[in-house]
């Protein structure tokens, strides 16, 4: 087991348009000129109009499809004494930006020997340590699957491994289990870079303000709003109210595990009402 002791270094001081396709044809519209306009017309439903479009979310408020961090096994879980995962693997393995963000840290550390943090568009943090090599530097921007270390066994460490921690901002001091916080972004811990596990996004929302509910119901909760087109890693679909909106009718909904609900899949940038080769929820 490659055990990660180590001090907690320092924090630093921390126009409207939707596009939908049909049949291969590309509409572009304004969300809300049409939604008043069908509205007038008696054409669609206000309630289910209303259901989708709401105020844009403040900026950063989105997911992000993730991508594995390093091949290796898991020698070490989250407990109650290392918060975050070890993976183990041999020392220059490639280690990666589990998602979008800019680096906010990339710099020696008490402990970590080197480590890396990166702050995600959805607001979280990710963060790595133990690497002989860094290969991005403060305000780098990378994407999920940027190369941005080495595994090594710099600072209080057994063994060449990645020690792996999410936290929910950049003002958080102890890391979230990062197993649930990747698999919601389609990545299985053990994994393989680019395939093994590791799904990115497989369509893209399109329009503006579109709701991300709990549930396939239009009285379900909100958990996020998408404040423009969104590429999405969508795990299943299934039945639920049906939507009257852009001038299409859909009971089918998508779910996207990285924001933790679902939207109608009238939404999602596809000809096809039901989405293909998706599976049912």
């Amino acid at each position: 087991m490659h055990e990660t002791t180590r001090t907690k270094p320092t924090m630093p001081a921390k126009s409207t348009q939707s596009t939908k396709r049909t049949g291969g044809a590309r509409r572009t519209r304004s969300v809300g000129v049409l939604a008043a306009a069908a509205a007038v017309a008696a054409l669609i439903p206000v309630t289910a109009v209303a259901a989708e479009t709401a105020p844009a979310a403040p900026a950063g408020a989105t997911g992000y499809s993730g991508s594995c961090p390093a091949a290796g096994r898991v020698s070490q879980g989250y407990h109650s004494g290392h918060d975050g995962v070890d993976i183990a693997n041999t020392r220059g393995t490639p280690i990666y930006s589990a998602g979008p963000g800019t680096v906010i840290v990339s710099g020696t550390a008490s402990g970590y020997g080197q480590w890396i943090r990166i702050r995600h568009d959805d607001g979280t943090v990710t963060e790595y340590g133990h690497m002989y090599e860094r290969l991005v530097r403060v305000n780098d921007r990378v994407n999920a699957g940027t190369l941005i270390a080495r595994m090594g066994s710099e600072g209080q460490s057994t063994g060449p491994h990645l020690h792996f921690e999410a936290h929910s901002s950049t003002s958080s001091t102890r890391g979230m289990d990062p197993v649930p916080y990747l698999r919601a972004r389609g990545v299985g811990l053990p994994c393989t870079p680019g395939g093994g596990g590791t799904p990115g996004a497989n369509f893209t929302t399109w329009g503006t303000s579109v709701r991300v509910r709990a549930d396939a119901r239009l009285n379900a909760a909100v958990v996020r709003t998408l404040s423009g087109p969104t590429a999405v890693y969508v795990d299943c679909q299934k039945r639920g109210d049906r939507v009257n909106a852009e001038g299409y009718s859909n009971d089918a909904w998508a779910h996207i595990p990285a924001f933790g609900g679902y939207i109608s899949n009238i939404y999602i940038d596809h000809k096809d009402a039901w989405l293909p080769g998706v599976p049912a929820c």
